[in-house]
């Protein structure tokens, strides 16, 4: 049975530095459609909000539309999709993806992290299309755990959490195959650790793509890191994204060979070069 849907309106304002401010209004020089931001992403203008704890979604192709959730959510059901919600919690996972589940949809949500006791926060953990989603107030934005994982037209930014954390907007740490990170916005304002991290801790890496994205911070912006145990890591790439450098530089590649193609810096338009 297919759950009805209750909307509200929600207005959300979000403060990024200026140094790190994304243009929203498009030039031919500077981008060739909007980047993903605060007018662009989380809840959809014109949708109610009603309020909700946090909860387990145990059955198969639930819809899950304008809730304004104080808590986590975890999915344990395949062909889930939460869209057009806020979700707002301290936990470790606050919209978490049982590993194995796979046609999870997260789309045109706010996902806080609230900044406080939440040490090695995630926004989203799983497999899956994570679309269009307003995304800070964590450590980690979006961690990938599987395969066949689509991440697009998201805006995460203002990464904040408790304890000693390890900032990284994106996350793809082994174990994963067949991902597409694709036209979002990733902030991370500290010189500490990536926008995008790739790498082989948990497992091998098959077939990563990013590309179009602004990807700004961290200590290199990007990295595909292949120094763990995990297995080899093979079929990256990095294709005409708009870079902000790191504390020590754009990317670090370690023990593999990530193709490198189109990139610039996002500030000057100067190009970086081929790998």
């Amino acid at each position: 049975m297919r759950p009805s849907i209750i909307c509200w309106t929600i207005v959300c304002v979000v403060v990024v530095p200026q140094s790190l401010c994304i243009d929203a209004r498009g030039d031919e020089d500077n981008q060739i459609a909007t980047w993903p931001n605060e007018t662009n992403t989380g809840v959809r203008s014109g949708v109610s909000l009603k309020p909700s704890g946090g909860f387990v979604v145990t059955e198969a192709d639930t819809v899950i539309s304008g809730l304004d959730i104080q808590g986590g959510v975890h999915i344990k059901a395949p062909n889930v999709t939460l869209i057009d919600s806020r979700v707002t919690s301290a936990s470790f996972y606050i919209v978490r993806i049982e590993p194995g589940i796979t046609g999870a949809v997260i789309q045109n949500c706010e996902i806080d992290g609230t900044g406080e006791a939440n040490d090695g926060s995630y926004g989203i953990v799983g497999q899956g299309t994570f679309i269009a989603n307003n995304i800070y107030n964590v450590e980690n934005g979006i961690g990938v755990s599987g395969a066949d994982t689509l991440i697009r037209d998201n805006y995460i930014h203002d990464l904040r959490a408790s304890g000693s954390p390890h900032y990284d907007g994106i996350q793809v740490d082994g174990g994963n195959s067949n991902i597409t990170i694709q036209h979002n916005t990733v902030i991370n304002s500290y010189t500490q650790t990536s926008a995008v991290m790739i790498d082989n801790y948990f497992g091998p890496v098959l077939n990563v793509a990013v590309e179009n994205n602004v990807l700004i911070g961290g200590g290199y912006t990007v990295y595909a890191d292949g120094q763990f145990n995990g297995g080899s890591i093979v079929g990256v790439s990095f294709t005409n994204n708009r870079l902000g450098k790191g504390k020590w530089g754009y990317r670090s590649f370690v023990r593999n060979t990530p193709a490198w193609r189109g990139n610039v810096d996002h500030f000057s338009g100067r190009y970086l070069g081929a790998r």
